[in-house]
């Protein structure tokens, strides 16, 4: 790196880095360009300054776009950790009047809607009605996502991959089971159910991405065996109401059948199988991300709650 940057008393011009990072978020210095309603010539000239000062090259041209190189990447992770310290500060000093405003984005897996909101989310902003929450359902993949990028505050997920810079907070196990009607056959065998038990009815499964299939994926390959499903989608609700009609079995975590299971609309049996038994609900945030006040207070009411109080349905 420069000597001059090292030795100068200014550090990092944060303009400038506010450039490089909108051109390598963006795609393209066009778009950045959009985006904050400056000329082109004037971004690619300062984004020049601060590769001069910093002596490294942090983007590469392709085609009419910019992707980010190594360095690039390194300004990337700085510039997000930069604006969650500012985003984490700015809510301290609103939250200092008994956490009477600020913003808190989560991002979940749908089948903790239910539980996050009726345990948790609904009685906290009771108690702080000044709060904003912002919740989005996502995939396994999206919630990690979001919240390596500081889109979400803390994500909850199942049977998530962690990406460097996401740490794990909570965790609780969760056994995938098999779901289904009350009166459906398998209700009457002996527990666990094997996979050549389940596998003689029609299967509905979760789309690719989602955390579940990425460990029914999982059994796949280590059995050696192919699950052909009758139908797919990207929704619990609709497995749920898909194997309601008695004939069909899906692959679910209790978590998300807390009501259908205390209304005896549904059943989920364990099944013989370690990487279903051994699966885990998360709390995420991303590493070395300062919290706010409200966030900290929610990660305990969130951690006081099934799955992660380890409490029986």
């Amino acid at each position: 790196m420069s000597q001059r940057l090292l030795s100068s008393k200014e550090g990092f011009n944060s303009r400038r880095m506010r450039y490089a990072f909108e051109a390598i978020t963006q795609g393209s210095i066009r778009r950045a360009a959009d985006k904050l309603d400056i000329e082109p010539s004037v971004i690619s000239r300062q984004i020049a300054r601060l590769e001069a000062e910093l002596g490294v090259k942090l983007l590469e041209r392709h085609g009419r776009g910019v992707r980010a190189t190594e360095a690039g990447e390194l300004l990337l992770d700085f510039q997000r950790e930069r604006q969650a310290a500012e985003t984490a500060l700015l809510s301290d000093f609103s939250e200092l009047d008994n956490l009477s405003r600020g913003t808190l984005r989560l991002a979940i897996s749908e089948g903790y809607s239910a539980t996050l909101m009726s345990e948790v989310i609904n009685t906290f902003s009771q108690r702080h009605p000044q709060l904003f929450f912002e919740v989005t359902h996502a995939s396994v993949n999206q919630v990690v996502t979001r919240v390596m990028e500081g889109d979400a505050h803390l994500g909850v997920a199942y049977s998530p991959h962690l990406l460097p810079g996401v740490q794990s907070i909570a965790s609780a196990c969760q056994p995938v089971c098999a779901v289904m009607h009350p009166d459906h056959p398998l209700n009457r065998l002996p527990l666990p159910l094997s996979l050549d038990d389940i596998l003689h009815y029609p299967l509905g499964l979760i789309s690719q991405g989602y955390g579940l299939r990425q460990l029914v994926d999982t059994v796949e390959v280590i059995d050696k065996r192919h699950f052909t499903p009758s139908l797919v989608s990207n929704s619990l609700a609709t497995l749920k109401q898909y194997v309601s009609a008695g004939h069909a079995v899906t692959f679910m975590p209790a978590v998300a059948l807390r009501h259908e299971l205390a209304r005896g609309q549904l059943v989920a049996l364990s099944i013989a199988h370690p990487i279903f038994a051994e699966a885990e609900s998360h709390l995420i945030v991303r590493q070395h991300r300062p919290l706010s006040l409200a966030a900290s207070r929610l990660i305990e009411e969130i951690c006081s709650v099934y799955p992660f109080a380890r409490t029986s349905l």
